[in-house]
């Protein structure tokens, strides 16, 4: 039987699929609302493959539809966001993190397998792991939608400005206009200069440093962990709104909850990667716990996000459950 039109326009778009998802990714902040969009995405696609001019025009075209299918969900839900951006840091760091609020929607992690295939745009001002690094895409959800999407498709994806324009439906100096207060305020947030923010939110994985790391959660040694971590360095644990700024803080914390609470208990930590940044997957009497998030400056860990909404993780290719040997 000969392949239908369907399966043609399918074979198509399907080396975009990767791309296009993470771009819904970077708009949406949601694994799981960007499984939905992407789908959506080519739903739509389909219906209106008779306007794709040519098979060489299939990028921008997709890049068109997913991004206002994720602008017409951006406009059903509160944004998403890192507690960083929302509530002050904890002064007693030896308090019980504050519980989840329900009406809270927080910023999920990303798994690494999604960018497989993907290649950095022409144009691009970002590298492609920067702009999926967690403090990146957080910094986006600041953004309002439209300059969010119009960063995005400039700097990221490399689209001229008329393309651009032309992709969301509004003018040439009203794209240009976006952009510009999109990048002050990344660079209000980074730094840099007027030409470009100063961007650093990855780093080359230390090997050394994250066995280190992981080898004082396996064995619980705070001394060893409190040795890692950077003067400045900024934790958080959503869903809850609990974060701490400093390395006393985050000791203070360590000790007297995560260590605490795993000391006497079967628990097994496992290297794996998110956001394109080294992560470790956190399992308690065999099941799936969390997914922690690091990223290293200066040879020391400057930030540590602990993921502990299991749901989040459905995206990741982890196991729910591990045998762990006593």
């Amino acid at each position: 039987m000969s392949a239908g039109p369907d399966d043609d326009f399918l074979r198509l778009v399907a080396p975009h699929r990767n791309a296009v998802r993470l771009h819904c990714y970077r708009l949406l902040g949601s694994t799981h609302d960007s499984e939905d969009v992407l789908q959506e995405t080519l739903v739509r696609a389909l219906r209106a493959r008779e306007s794709l001019g040519s098979a060489g025009a299939v990028r921008p075209w997709l890049y068109r539809i997913a991004t206002n299918a994720c602008l017409d969900e951006l406009k059903d839900r509160a944004r998403r966001a890192m507690p960083i951006d929302v509530v002050p840091p904890v002064t007693d760091a030896t308090a019980p993190p504050v519980p989840a609020s329900p009406e809270a929607t927080w910023l999920e992690p990303c798994p690494d397998a999604w960018m497989a295939g993907v290649a950095r745009d022409a144009g691009a001002a970002y590298e492609l792991r920067e702009s999926v690094a967690l403090a990146f895409v957080a910094a986006l959800q600041c953004l309002s939608a439209q300059q969010r999407a119009v960063l995005l498709l400039r700097d990221v994806l490399g689209m001229r400005a008329e393309e651009t324009a032309a992709a969301l439906g509004i003018t040439v100096p009203a794209a240009n206009s976006a952009l510009h207060r999109a990048r002050t305020a990344l660079r209000e947030r980074f730094g840099g200069s007027e030409d470009a923010v100063a961007f650093d939110a990855t780093s080359e994985v230390d090997e050394k440093l994250l066995r280190k790391y992981l080898c004082a959660w396996e064995a619980l040694d705070v001394e060893a962990f409190v040795a890692l971590l950077h003067d400045d360095i900024v934790s958080s644990m959503p869903p809850s709104p609990t974060w701490l700024r400093g390395r006393a803080a985050t000791a203070a914390f360590a000790a007297a909850r995560p260590f605490s609470a795993l000391a006497g208990k079967s628990h097994r930590v496992v290297p794996t990667s998110a956001n394109g940044q080294p992560a470790l997957a956190f399992y308690l009497t065999g099941e799936l716990q969390a997914l922690h998030v690091v990223r290293f400056r200066q040879g020391r860990v400057v930030e540590l996000h602990h993921f502990h909404d299991v749901a989040s993780l459905a995206a990741f290719d982890l196991p729910r459950h591990l045998e762990i040997a006593r």
